[in-house]
C-alpha cells in the first residue's frame, strides 16, 4: 500500500497538465499513489491522463460527468489507498522534495496534518511576478496552533486544501469531505473542519507548493458580488472552531479579518478587467461595507495599517464617493502610494483634531 495518495481534479488543463503531473510522479519521495480525476473535461486532458497512466504505473485515472472540484476531490478520497492524502491543483507545481518534506514531519511529530508555504506565480502578458508566502514554522497541539492561527491566516495558509499532508484515518473516520454545494469556500471549510478533529498540527517555514496564476481573459464573468457574505459565512465557521477549543481573544480575530475581507472585496472591484460602471461599483461597495456585520466591525477598529485605518474613516462616516476617488487614486498610482499615505495620514492626524465628514471631505478632495 502506497503511503501517501497524491489527488489531482481535472478540467480542461491541457496547456498545464503536463508539467503538474510531471513535478508529482518526479518526487524524491515515490511511495506515492497518483489519482487523475477528469472531471468531464472538453479538451484533450483526458487523453493526457491516460498517456501518463500507461507508462506511471503508480497513476491511476478515472472520469466523471462534470459535476465540479469538490465531487472530483471527494471521489479521489473514496480511492485514495495512501495513509496520508495530499491535494495538487492541475495547473499548479509542487517542489521535488515537497512530500518528503511534509511526511517527514508529519511522522516525526506524530502529526495529523502538516502545512509548508507557497508562491504565487502570476503570468500576464509575458511579465512574471512571484509572491512568495512562508507559513509559519510550529510544532504543537491543536489548541496551540489555533492559538496562533492569526499568523497563518495572514500566510495564507490555512484557507485551502494544497501544500499540506492529511491523515487519512482522520478523514475517512470523522467522514470529512468538501461541500459540494458550495462554489466558493469550499476548499476552506474542508481545512476548518479537519482542524476541528486534529490533535497536533507540524508546519514548515519553506515555500513548496507553487500556485500558478497565468493571463485571465475571462476575469470580467468571474464577479461575485455576494462574495463578502460566502467570507462572512467562513468567518462564522472560523468563529465556531476557534470557540470549540476556547481560544482567547476570538472575537478581535474575527472582525479584523471580517474587515480586511471586506475591503479587499471592495479593491477587487476596481480591476479595470472587471469594466464595471462607476455606478454599480459605487453600489457594490455601498452593499459590502453597510451590510450590518460588516459595518459594526469597521466601527471598532482602531489598529492597523494607515490605508486599513483610512478606508475604516471613510465607510463609517459613509463617505463612499471620497472612498471610490481614494481607490481609483490607488489603482492609478501604485508607484505613488507611500506618498499618498503620508499626506493623507499628516492630514488625518494633524490637521484634523475631530475628523468629520465635512472637514475631512475638504480636505481630501483639496489633494486630489
Amino acid at each position: 500500500m502506497p503511503e501517501i495518495t497524491v489527488a489531482i481534479p481535472i478540467y480542461n488543463e491541457e496547456k498545464n497538465l503536463e508539467a503538474c503531473i510531471n513535478s508529482v510522479i518526479n518526487q524524491s519521495f515515490t511511495d506515492i499513489q497518483v489519482l487523475l480525476v477528469d472531471d468531464g473535461s472538453t479538451d484533450s486532458s483526458a487523453e493526457l491522463c491516460r498517456a501518463f497512466a500507461k507508462r506511471e504505473p503508480r497513476i491511476e485515472v478515472y472520469h466523471l460527468e462534470n459535476r465540479g472540484v469538490s465531487k472530483a476531490r471527494n471521489y479521489a478520497i473514496t480511492k485514495a489507498e495512501g495513509s496520508y492524502i495530499c491535494f495538487v491543483d492541475a495547473d499548479d507545481l509542487i517542489d521535488k522534495n515537497m512530500l518528503e518534506e511534509l511526511y517527514s514531519c508529519i511522522k516525526s511529530h506524530n502529526a495529523d496534518l502538516s502545512i509548508c508555504g507557497h508562491q504565487r506565480v502570476q503570468m500576464n502578458n509575458g511579465k512574471t511576478r512571484i509572491v512568495t508566502h512562508k507559513c509559519p514554522e510550529f510544532n504543537g497541539p491543536i489548541k496551540e496552533f489555533l492559538t496562533e492561527i492569526e499568523a497563518f491566516l495572514f500566510a495564507e495558509s490555512v484557507q485551502g486544501p494544497c501544500g499540506k499532508l492529511y491523515r487519512m484515518s482522520l478523514i475517512k473516520d470523522n467522514m470529512i469531505q468538501f461541500p459540494h454545494e458550495l462554489d466558493f469556500g469550499e476548499d476552506t471549510v474542508f481545512v476548518y473542519r479537519y482542524l476541528s478533529f486534529c490533535k497536533r498540527v507540524v508546519s514548515i517555514n519553506k515555500c513548496l507548493y507553487c500556485y500558478m496564476k497565468r493571463d485571465n481573459t475571462t476575469l470580467s464573468t468571474l464577479l461575485r458580488e455576494d462574495k463578502y457574505q460566502r467570507y462572512l459565512y467562513l468567518y462564522d465557521l472560523l468563529e465556531e472552531l476557534l470557540s470549540s477549543f476556547q481560544i482567547p481573544q476570538r472575537s478581535n480575530i474575527i472582525e479584523r479579518w471580517i474587515c480586511l475581507s471586506a475591503v479587499d472585496c471592495v479593491r477587487e472591484l476596481y480591476d479595470h478587467r472587471y469594466g464595471l460602471a462607476p455606478g454599480r461599483r459605487r453600489s457594490i461597495m455601498r452593499n459590502i461595507l453597510l451590510d450590518d456585520q460588516v459595518a459594526r466591525c469597521l466601527s471598532r477598529q482602531r489598529t492597523g495599517t494607515l490605508h486599513f485605518r483610512l478606508i475604516c474613516f471613510f465607510a463609517h462616516n459613509r463617505m463612499f464617493y471620497i472612498l471610490d476617488l481614494y481607490f481609483i487614486v490607488l489603482s492609478f498610482t501604485k508607484s505613488r502610494m507611500g506618498l499618498l499615505y503620508a499626506l493623507l495620514g499628516k492630514i488625518y492626524n494633524s490637521q484634523l483634531t475631530k475628523p468629520t465628514k465635512d472637514s475631512f471631505t475638504t480636505w481630501v478632495a483639496h489633494i486630489f
